[in-house]
């Protein structure tokens, strides 16, 4: 959440969530190109990175994820990870990718020593202006 001046606001609550306004609020700010989405493969390791401003506490986030890496003697004709493959059997890029709030900050409530304020929410790899319209 924001203040009117734009400033986030350090009372945002921790909540454990993933409720789909916060969803569609990330994708606004990712098709705005104010969270934005970098996934790659890198000798068969699948990786993101989601950088910007986060949806629910306004705060900025930079999260690197690992997604797959190679596990050396599976074979890759079956199973979870014939899914994940390409038909060469190479890794493929992900369609979304699942984000957690990684913006750094003790809100209010959250457990422990957890930081981020408990939003996690869905965004696509490819870019935004590749992305349909919203209805």
């Amino acid at each position: 959440m924001h203040d009117p001046t734009g400033t986030p606001s350090p009372e945002t609550a921790y909540e454990n969530t993933a409720d789909e306004a916060w969803a569609r609020q990330a994708l606004d700010l990712y098709r705005r190109r104010q969270l934005q989405v970098k996934a790659f493969s890198a000798e068969g390791v699948i990786s993101a990175q989601i950088w910007g401003t986060c949806p629910r506490c306004g705060h900025e986030l930079n999260v690197q994820l690992t997604l797959s890496t190679p596990i050396p003697g599976l074979r890759g004709d079956r199973g979870l990870l014939a899914a994940l493959t390409r038909r060469d059997g190479s890794p493929g890029v992900p369609d979304t990718v699942d984000i957690g709030c990684g913006c750094g900050h003790a809100h209010p409530g959250a457990p422990g020593h957890v930081t981020g304020c408990g939003v996690s929410f869905r965004l696509p790899t490819s870019p935004p202006d590749t992305l349909r319209p919203s209805r």
